[in-house]
């Protein structure tokens, strides 16, 4: 029996799409340096979105959790991030990040 390898398939994309991975909308609770609080709006494979009452610098490097439940389960997702945008928005900021490294404890 052959051994399949696999993948991932992401959508060719148009070319003013600047982003190098589709985007899924999702709302899922995240923390920043085991403190600060917020829920993301948006997650790729190489980065994330997500609402946070605190601005973050860009090009700062953060370590951040998200958690995600699953049949009851909650599987925290630990991920090493540098900012790559800071935008204020109602309530707060809305900080973009670009995934290092990211492991389910």
């Amino acid at each position: 029996m052959a051994i399949v390898e696999p993948r991932v398939v992401v959508p060719l994309r148009r070319r003013e799409e600047k982003r190098g991975a589709e985007r899924f909308e999702m709302e899922l609770p995240v923390t920043v340096g085991g403190g600060q609080g917020g829920v993301t709006r948006d997650v790729s494979v190489s980065g994330l979105a997500f609402t946070s009452r605190e601005p973050y610098v860009v090009g700062q490097r953060i370590d951040l959790t998200v958690e995600y439940l699953l049949d009851g389960h909650n599987f925290p997702l630990r991920c090493e991030a540098t900012v790559v945008r800071c935008e204020a928005c109602a309530g707060g900021f809305t900080i973009g990040v670009r995934l290092a490294t990211a492991f389910l404890e």
